[in-house]
C-alpha cells in the first residue's frame, strides 16, 4: 500500500518500561487539526476494506452510489450494533499494520477487512501478520522473519489495560498462528494477489526452512502522555515475556474521538 501521510504524526518516545524495566516500544500519535491529512487517512482506511478498482463496480452491481454502498456495505457505522467497537478494533489493527509496514518496513498483507461477512463481523486468529525476507530475490533464508502481532484497544479511556490484555492473549498466537498463516495465504489467492500468498506461503513449512518467530503485544489507548515506568495490575508468570516477544504501546489524546472523524470521511 502507499505509505499515508499520517505516519509522519506517530512518535517513537524512548526510554519508557513497564516496571521491573521490561523494555516497551512506545509510540504517540501527535496529530494535528490538518483536513487533508485526515482525508489521506480515512483514503488509507477506506482501502483496507475495499481496492479502488472494485469499489464502483460493487456499488453499480447493488445499483449504489460510491457513498451509500461504503456506508450500507462496508464501513462500521457509529449508531449501530457493534459499530463503534468494530471501528476500534480495525483502526488500531490498521494503525499496528501501518507501524510494521512503514516504520519498521515489514511486508503486511492486507486481507482481513476485505469481502468481510457482514461489515461488523470480525475476523478470528492472529490479528497482524507481517513478515520480512532476508535475500532480496525471497529465496528462504534461516533469517526470514515472521511477526504474529495481537492487537487491544480502549480509545475510550486512559487505561494501559489493553497492554496487559494483549500480552495474556499473545500466547494463544503459539497454537493459532499456522493455522492464520494458512488462512492468510487463502485469503490472498481468493482477492487475486497471487504473488503475496506465495510469499506467504514460504512461512508455513518451518522445518524444512527455519525462521524467526517474533510475537508483538500491541496495547492503544487514548493517553496524552505515557508514564515513564508503566505500572500494570498483574505480576509473576502472567507478565513473563518470552524471549521473542516484543511490547508495543500506542498513544494519543482522544483517539476514540479521532477514529470517528477518520470513519466519517471513510464514505466520502
Amino acid at each position: 500500500m502507499e505509505k499515508p501521510q499520517y505516519i509522519d504524526w506517530i512518535v517513537e518516545e524512548t526510554g519508557i518500561v513497564i516496571k521491573d524495566d521490561i523494555p516497551l516500544k512506545c509510540y504517540k500519535i501527535d496529530y494535528k487539526d490538518d483536513e487533508s491529512i485526515l482525508d489521506d487517512w480515512a483514503l488509507h482506511i477506506r482501502r483496507n476494506y475495499i481496492e479502488d478498482t472494485e469499489l464502483k463496480e460493487d456499488a453499480d452491481d447493488n445499483a449504489m452510489t460510491v457513498e451509500q454502498y461504503l456506508h450500507d456495505y462496508v464501513i462500521p457505522q457509529k449508531g449501530e450494533e457493534l459499530g463503534a467497537t468494530v471501528r476500534s478494533a480495525d483502526i488500531t489493527e490498521i494503525l499496528i499494520s501501518d507501524l510494521l509496514e512503514f516504520v519498521h518496513q515489514y511486508s503486511v498483507p492486507r486481507y482481513k477487512l476485505k469481502n468481510r461477512s457482514g461489515k461488523n463481523n470480525s475476523q478470528q486468529g492472529t490479528d497482524v501478520i507481517a513478515y520480512k525476507y532476508k535475500n532480496e530475490d525471497k529465496t528462504p533464508n534461516d533469517k526470514d522473519e515472521l511477526i504474529a502481532a495481537e492487537v487491544k484497544a480502549t480509545l475510550s479511556n486512559t487505561e494501559y489495560t489493553p497492554i496487559k490484555n494483549a500480552i495474556i492473549d499473545s500466547r494463544k498466537d503459539e497454537h493459532r498462528l499456522a493455522r492464520s498463516v494458512n488462512y492468510c495465504r487463502k485469503r490472498l489467492k481468493e482477492l487475486g494477489k497471487i504473488e503475496e500468498a506465495e510469499e506467504v506461503k514460504r512461512f508455513l513449512f518451518k522445518p524444512d526452512n527455519n525462521y524467526r518467530i517474533t510475537y508483538v503485544a500491541a496495547g492503544v489507548s487514548s493517553r496524552e502522555n505515557a508514564d515513564d515506568a508503566i505500572e500494570l495490575d498483574f505480576s509473576g508468570e502472567e507478565l513473563e515475556i518470552r524471549k521473542n516477544e516484543l511490547i508495543f504501546y500506542v498513544h494519543g489524546k482522544k483517539l476514540m474521538e479521532l477514529a470517528h472523524n477518520i470513519y466519517q470521511r471513510c464514505c466520502k
